[in-house]
């Protein structure tokens, strides 16, 4: 009551206030009023520009410093689930993975149904090999839109991860029903078959997607299932074309002194182990996909 009555007497004051104000003077005060709100927006844009800028230049430290600085002097701006989502983003970039995730989180408390946001947070979710968090979060995308094929095809690839075979199948099968020319969908039916060990069948719908969308992913993978079957030639054609794309990524060495291993050629195979290890992969990850059928 005593607060109600405060506002009541507030409101009274500015009203008489006003009333006794000839209309110069009420001009003055609007157009104060005015020019306040307007460099107050002329800030945040400023800081908007700032943040964006440091973000292109890839300055994660200065431009989560900005957005903070926005979520700071306007904590209840509207757009503020995006802001929330883009200083995620650029922690992410730093290797703050437990802030970025917080800050995902609550960016998707503010806007639940905020597709981009989620797939944000399961991508993050699986660079730090929380599998089932991911899953969740693809999950609750397809229950928002079921035919997101992008979500679809991770939970698929994920359901593969964790031996859930029939889910997987379902996932790729439901891409291909709505969208037969899918890229997704046949290459999650070719991880499908390649982790079944159905080399013929995981070849052939790897090479179909391959003619259309030529990548060192796919080239390493039908790689993979040509080792398997003891083809050397065909192997070694997919690695150096994946190697002529990719040539920074070790795993492809790892895969190229599997091959030499294949051929009995120790020299060939360690030079190619020490090209892995400068590229980021340990000598025991090696030793261990070198000693896999």
């Amino acid at each position: 009551m005593i607060i109600y009555i405060l506002k009541l007497n507030f409101i009274t004051f500015v009203y008489k206030l006003i009333n006794t104000m000839n209309s110069k003077s009420l001009f003055i005060l609007f157009y104060i009023c005015f020019c306040n709100s307007l460099y107050a927006k002329s800030d945040y844009y400023t800081l908007i520009d700032s943040s964006e800028y440091y973000i292109k230049e890839h300055q994660w430290d200065k431009a989560e410093i900005f957005l903070k600085e926005i979520l700071h002097t306007y904590p209840d701006d509207n757009n503020n689930s995006l802001i929330i989502s883009n200083l995620a983003t650029v922690q992410r970039y730093q290797g703050k993975y437990n802030e970025a995730i917080n800050n995902y989180s609550f960016a998707i408390n503010m806007t639940p149904n905020a597709v981009t946001l989620l797939k944000n947070r399961a991508s993050l979710y699986l660079d730090i090999d929380s599998i089932s968090n991911a899953i969740d979060d693809y999950e609750r995308i397809l229950l928002i839109d079921e035919k997101d094929e992008e979500s679809r095809y991770y939970h698929g690839i994920l359901s593969l991860r964790i031996g859930r075979l029939d889910d997987a199948k379902k996932d790729f099968d439901y891409i291909l029903f709505y969208n037969p020319s899918s890229g997704l969908g046949k290459e999650g039916l070719a991880h499908w078959y390649k982790y079944r060990q159905d080399y013929v069948m995981a070849i052939k719908h790897f090479s179909e997607i391959i003619e259309q969308y030529p990548s060192e992913v796919l080239y390493s993978n039908r790689a993979e299932c040509y080792l398997a079957q003891k083809r050397l030639n065909d192997a070694e054609k997919d690695i150096t074309k994946a190697i002529n794309i990719a040539p920074n990524d070790g795993y492809l060495y790892i895969l190229r002194a599997k091959l030499h291993k294949a051929r009995f050629d120790k020299t060939a195979m360690e030079a190619d182990i020490s090209l892995a290890e400068k590229y980021g992969y340990s000598r025991e990850f090696c030793d261990e996909i070198l000693n896999t059928k």
